[in-house]
């Protein structure tokens, strides 16, 4: 990232002391700007857009108006959001040095938090103060009465924001949902962005987490109930046992297409018989696979949604004897592969997570009950530590 420094420098200006004391006439400029009255500073959080269809950013002050220092034009600027960092009012009138709007998604890049780090391709050079314009990045915002209780459909389409993306001159994703999928969550204040685009801010009990893109496939309203209890139908004397993924099982990482750091779950329903009749398993991308047994044999098996309503159901005894492959038409839902085992094996089911192309997750459910869990990352892929995001 490029501080103000080298902006500076490009300026020509002098190194010494804040922006705001430097001296007019030490700044270097072009003929047709004319001598410099006053340099200040500019919030780069006020959100800017270029109307002039043919305005022009020039590298800096110095080289304004000179055609082999042009370095964007109203086609490369109009659907850009732009920020001042400078202002300069001359002889000829007043000049803004604008930069674009930046996300740092999941680098999160600390030293970019402040006005005074730019990315060189996010400097958009010098352009007079006339050809842009004000706007609004936040077209309204209001805090709730009473807080609202939600809880995690999808964790991975949509992560937690800073500000919601580009409604300032830098956001960044400050949390992730990969470990929120069992919490109550609750939101307390809503905007709408200047394109229409909701977001809601989250909170868990005790902590402030962030924006999030409002959206009924990653957020469902209401409070958290445990899948095993919602989803199985659990008799008087039937045992119902819960077994869950450690932290460390998952690695820690977090994916840009995936939720890897998502602990897998497993229910596990025996009858009087100690027999299995029932398995819930929610697999790394917290989507919910219900299996039926009757003496033993899988009788039924149940694809839910994000939002843990019946996607597919399989009864047919051919498609429930090796393995049953749940896909989607959707690019942006995992896939899950069941395998089922025969009698003469200690294994009863493999349920196989696949991702968007960061990792997969299995989970293996032998007949005496015993579980195993392992989240594989695949090679040569970005992740980042699940402890930047808690």
């Amino acid at each position: 990232m490029k501080v103000l420094v080298i902006v500076l420098i490009t300026l020509g200006l002098p190194l010494a002391g804040c922006m705001g004391g430097l001296a007019s006439s030490s700044v270097q400029t072009s003929s047709k700007v004319g001598i410099v009255k006053s340099v200040s500073k500019m919030d780069p959080d006020k959100s800017f857009q270029v109307t002039n269809r043919h305005a022009k950013f020039y590298k800096s002050l110095a080289k304004y108006g000179k055609k082999d220092w042009v370095i964007a034009d109203y086609a490369d600027a109009k659907i850009t959001t732009l920020g001042a960092i400078s202002k300069y009012v001359t002889e000829s009138g007043t000049y803004y040095h604008m930069v674009a709007y930046d996300s740092g998604g999941f680098e999160k890049f600390k030293d970019a938090m402040t006005s005074t780090d730019y990315d060189a391709f996010d400097d958009f050079g010098v352009i007079k103060a006339e050809d842009v314009k004000q706007v609004n990045g936040v077209k309204s915002q209001w805090t709730y009465k009473k807080r609202r209780p939600y809880y995690i459909a999808d964790p991975f389409t949509h992560r937690i924001w800073d500000s919601p993306i580009y409604t300032k001159h830098y956001t960044y994703i400050s949390h992730v949902f990969d470990r929120l999928t069992q919490t109550q969550l609750y939101a307390t204040k809503e905007l709408i962005k200047r394109n229409g685009i909701h977001y809601v801010f989250l909170e868990t009990a005790n902590k402030k987490l962030g924006w999030v893109y409002k959206s009924p496939k990653v957020l469902i309203k209401g409070k958290y109930c445990d899948i095993g209890k919602q989803l199985l139908k659990v008799k008087t004397h039937d045992k119902l046992i819960k077994k869950q993924q450690s932290a460390e099982s998952t690695k820690s990482r977090v994916g840009v297409n995936d939720s890897l750091s998502v602990p897998q779950r497993a229910y596990i329903v025996r009858n009087n018989k100690r027999k299995i009749s029932q398995l819930l398993v929610v697999g790394m991308d917290n989507r919910p696979i219900k299996i039926a047994f009757k003496n033993g044999r899988l009788t039924k098996m149940v694809g839910y949604t994000y939002r843990r309503t019946v996607w597919k159901t399989i009864t047919n005894r051919k498609k429930l004897t090796s393995s049953y492959y749940l896909a989607h038409d959707s690019l942006d839902i995992a896939t899950t592969d069941v395998k089922f085992y025969p009698k003469s094996s200690k294994l009863l089911v493999r349920v196989k997570t696949i991702g968007g192309g960061d990792g997969s997750a299995k989970t293996l459910i032998y007949r005496n009950g015993k579980v195993k869990f392992s989240t594989h990352i695949y090679k040569h892929v970005l992740t980042y530590p699940y402890a930047n995001f808690k």
